[in-house]
């Protein structure tokens, strides 16, 4: 119902002329497009077995631990291609390093947001992106390192709760584009694979029981 009503109000202060969106995308710098573009290689990568190419370099115990997601693949691929995976053996530690991860990512991805609202001068997009922003900041940022705080205290309930508190955030932002009158989003990739990183770090923080 929080949601709901909050989603409510801001609908109504939405701008309803879109007819600058289009040229307000147009305005976007190269560096935008490419960035839009390696996110969108990484969604991809990471929804195929591209992410685990490299079988001789994973290590068991990220195999094992990733073996209690959905979707190993997608794990394993996360978790390898940061080196400091190789350090990591057990369980506890996967799952930390996966919300440090996702932690990183929602930074990286916030700045991203940030870009963007700079770039446009279109209201009605800059309105969304600012949403957008405001979920992210709370979600990918601010559930994740909260977290990191209970992992540390050796609360896994606690912290798969900010984890999912995360994922709710970031379908906050990927909701508003779906409905109309609203533009085509900018923001899919970004959200794509910040829930990707999300949900691989709330499955392992789940394998470790209570």
């Amino acid at each position: 119902m929080y949601f709901e009503s909050t989603f409510a109000l801001f609908l109504e202060e939405i701008v309803n002329d879109r007819s600058t969106f289009e040229e307000s995308v147009m305005e976007m710098t190269r560096r935008q497009i490419l960035l839009l573009v390696s996110l969108a290689a990484l969604a991809v990568q990471v929804g195929t077995k591209n992410g685990v190419a490299a079988q001789g370099s994973v290590s068991q115990a990220i195999r094992d631990a990733c073996q209690n997601t959905l979707r190993p693949d997608v794990c394993i691929f996360i978790l390898s291609s940061d080196p400091r995976s190789r350090d990591r053996k057990y369980p506890g530690q996967l799952a930390y390093l996966a919300t440090l991860l996702s932690n990183e990512k929602g930074k990286e991805s916030l700045n991203h947001i940030s870009d963007l609202q700079k770039q446009t001068t279109d209201p009605y997009l800059k309105k969304v992106l600012n949403y957008c922003h405001d979920r992210y900041e709370l979600g990918p940022v601010g559930h994740t390192s909260t977290a990191l705080e209970h992992l540390n205290d050796g609360d896994h309930n606690l912290a798969a709760q900010s984890l999912s508190d995360c994922v709710a955030k970031v379908d906050e932002c990927d909701h508003i584009f779906r409905i109309p009158p609203y533009p085509p989003s900018v923001l899919a990739e970004t959200d794509e694979v910040m829930n990707k990183y999300c949900y691989v770090a709330l499955e392992l923080v789940n394998s470790l029981g209570n």
